[in-house]
């Protein structure tokens, strides 16, 4: 099992149309129709986004993933542009680089990582 890698993330949504902007402007996902209240970009590296439509979306009560960015107060910004919100600012991970967590336009935190 060590070889077992993350393939696909399922992020809750109430408006599936406000999070494809948002998750098209802030990491440029193009997220497509896939059928029964669902949206799916497919990186093709190996690993898929969908976005799902739920009634309420529970603030904090998730697990949180973490997109690999090049520059995360870039990332930040186009964060702020799109809607969302700053929950913990760039942050030093002692010898691997840089964290910041942001809020989304339905409330999920999702990380962003930066390595050195």
């Amino acid at each position: 099992m060590a070889n077992q890698f993350i393939a696909h993330v399922e992020i809750p949504s109430t408006n599936l149309e406000a999070s494809k902007e948002f998750y098209k402007k802030v990491f440029d996902w193009d997220l497509k129709d896939f059928g029964n209240g669902y949206l799916l970009y497919n990186s093709h590296k190996g690993i898929t986004i969908g976005l799902r439509k739920v009634k309420k979306v529970n603030t904090g009560d998730s697990t949180i993933f973490h997109v690999s960015v090049t520059d995360i107060e870039d990332a930040l910004d186009k964060v702020k542009t799109a809607g969302g919100k700053v929950f913990r600012e760039k942050t030093v991970i002692p010898v691997f680089g840089w964290f910041a967590l942001l809020i989304d336009n339905e409330g999920n935190i999702i990380g962003l990582y930066q390595s050195h």
